[in-house]
């Protein structure tokens, strides 16, 4: 399956396998075409790469929230990476479990589905939520044009409004580039989508940092980074 056909993206912890393959033939059986890793990545392809292209390319993720995908780092990756593309989630909680640490920032305005003690009411109402989702931008789509126009002319009669504020770091500069590659040490190449998303939303060089940190699991390798981090940022 192309990673730049439209689809349904399944965030889950392998542990979680048996049950991702039945949400999967149930949305496909629906009409939903899913992108699932343990397909659906090509053989021999950077399966990191695949797994951010699937990520893009997603008209919407279904995470499976469980015990294992929230102690995951991977699953937590996978989220963020779709948060920095404004991906919609559907979460399906497989166990009366709640979200904590970063889950719970993630999943804190999501309406998810208990897939007990109903496993067919709960993927059928799963259906049904993501098709509404999917079709729902189409008819945005129709209002785009005067919408955008309101937008531009609130923007000429607020002159003196504040210009957008510049990343920390700025993508393609050789400070940008060596940030990434200390990243990417400890997670591969979706690091450099961290590091974007970070310089962007970050306040200051301090939460910047904060960021990124939180992204390397060992507390040993944890403390190293963010002091060559640091060191990074005070250069000029």
């Amino acid at each position: 399956m192309a990673n730049n056909t439209a689809h349904i993206f399944i965030c889950f912890s392998s542990k979680d396998e048996a049950v991702a393959r039945e949400v999967v033939e149930f949305l496909e059986a629906e009409g939903l075409k899913c992108w699932i890793s343990l397909r659906d990545v090509p053989a021999g392809q950077n399966y990191q790469e695949n797994i951010v292209q699937a990520i893009e390319a997603a008209q919407g993720i279904v995470f499976l929230f469980s015990e294992h995908s929230s102690r995951s780092g991977e699953t937590k990756k996978e989220l963020s990476i779709g948060a920095s593309v404004n991906t919609p989630v559907f979460p399906l909680r497989l166990a009366p479990i709640v979200p904590s640490g970063a889950l719970r920032y993630e999943l804190a305005i999501r309406q998810w589905v208990d897939f007990f003690p109903d496993r067919q009411k709960a993927l059928a109402r799963l259906a049904e939520t993501i098709k509404k989702a999917v079709e729902a931008p189409a008819a945005a789509n129709e209002e785009a044009v005067p919408a955008a126009a309101v937008a531009e002319e609130a923007a000429r009669l607020v002159p003196d409004k504040a210009p957008p504020r510049p990343p920390i770091v700025e993508p393609g500069t050789r400070q940008f580039e060596a940030i990434r590659a200390l990243l990417a040490r400890h997670i591969g190449p979706i690091a450099k989508i961290f590091v974007e998303k970070a310089a962007k939303e970050a306040n200051t060089p301090a939460e910047f940092c904060d960021r990124l940190a939180a992204h390397v699991n060992a507390p040993s390798e944890r403390s190293s980074f963010l002091q060559s981090l640091r060191a990074q940022l005070a250069e000029k």
